[in-house]
């Protein structure tokens, strides 16, 4: 499989999930009516998808010692970087929306 191929299954999968999130938030916060429980629950889950963020950071701080330490000549298109954000965005939902599910069962 080449490049294009993997980002686009991964585009379709994170479109896919990030609409469930949604979908599924609305149909909780209808069931729960807004309640401490289901407060409590959003928090969790924020703060267990908030931790993408950080490994964000870290990848791009090794990116940019990396390449102000060696000699590589890379360019990224700004089509490239808006793919890469939205597959960012994606995962950071993945997460949020199987921490959601994990802490729902949970509490």
């Amino acid at each position: 499989m080449n490049e294009q191929t993997i980002i686009l299954f991964f585009l379709i999968v994170f479109t896919g999930i990030t609409l469930s999130l949604y979908l599924w938030k609305a149909k909780k916060e209808v069931e729960y009516k807004k309640d401490e429980r289901w407060q409590l629950i959003q928090n969790k889950g924020n703060n267990a998808a908030n931790f993408s963020n950080y490994i964000l950071i870290v990848l791009i701080a090794i990116g940019d010692i990396v390449s102000i330490f060696s000699d590589i000549q890379t360019t990224f298109t700004f089509n490239r970087v808006l793919i890469y954000g939205l597959l960012f965005i994606g995962f950071h939902n993945a997460i949020e929306f199987f921490s959601l599910l994990y802490f729902d069962k949970r509490l």
